[in-house]
């Protein structure tokens, strides 16, 4: 069988980081290091609603902040070795790490600058939203998913995106066609339903047009029937 796969968008990420310098403070202790983040795209044009995380691997614990409108957030980090984070809806990717020693005696940090680029995706999977099988009923368990992207579209008050809803080959291309457009339809009024607005929205379905893998397996149809998300502007 032959079938063909959606171009996919990958993100391209650079993380510039400009480390601190140190200066002698007598009788001045200082526990953490206040860090000014930069967050942009490759043409330096701010993003805003980024979800950075600072993972700290020695405590277990993570820190984290939202850009404003000008691309900027501010943390404070006290010592350890961190995983930055860009959290996207359903998952949060490792992009680089970066370690905050710890101060002798009259040391101070100074300078903690760190600019992240990246280029935003412009379409993702749902990957754990699920629905009854042959209907359009989202099952409970895939709320959470559906919650971050409720939160996601409310950082980012000005996109617009299409619920893209896909199903395997299995039974007609018209029902499946029919199928498709009602789980899309069900996720846009989940939206609505948690006050994103429907000028916002658009719900199309594409039935088993646009397979990703093949429909002879049953792994294949799984990756097939799917709901995605694609940033129109």
């Amino acid at each position: 069988m032959i079938y063909s796969k959606k171009k996919k968008h990958f993100m391209k990420k650079k993380i510039v980081i400009t480390l601190f310098a140190f200066l002698s403070v007598i009788g001045y202790a200082q526990e953490k290091a206040h860090a000014l983040v930069e967050v942009s795209d490759f043409d330096g044009n701010p993003i805003s609603g980024a979800q950075v995380q600072f993972f700290n691997t020695r405590a277990n614990t993570t820190i984290e902040g939202v850009s404003d409108e000008n691309g900027l957030l501010e943390v404070d980090l006290s010592a350890g070795l961190y995983n930055i984070r860009l959290k996207s809806v359903g998952k949060a990717k490792d992009y680089t790490a970066i370690e905050i020693p710890e101060l002798g005696p009259r040391e101070v940090y100074n300078n903690v600058n760190i600019v992240i680029q990246y280029e935003e995706e412009k379409s993702f999977t749902l990957s754990d939203l699920h629905f009854e099988t042959g209907k359009s009923n989202i099952k409970p368990e895939s709320h959470g998913v559906l919650d971050e992207l409720v939160d996601y579209l409310k950082l980012k008050p000005h996109l617009q995106i299409e619920i893209g809803g896909h199903t395997d080959s299995d039974g007609s291309t018209d029902s499946n066609l029919t199928l498709s457009q009602n789980r899309a339809e069900a996720v846009k009024k989940y939206l609505i339903k948690k006050g994103i607005s429907s000028n916002r929205l658009t719900a199309k379905g594409y039935g088993e047009s646009q397979p990703i893998a093949e429909n002879e397996t049953v792994a294949g149809k799984a990756l097939n029937r799917r709901t995605e998300i694609n940033i129109l502007e």
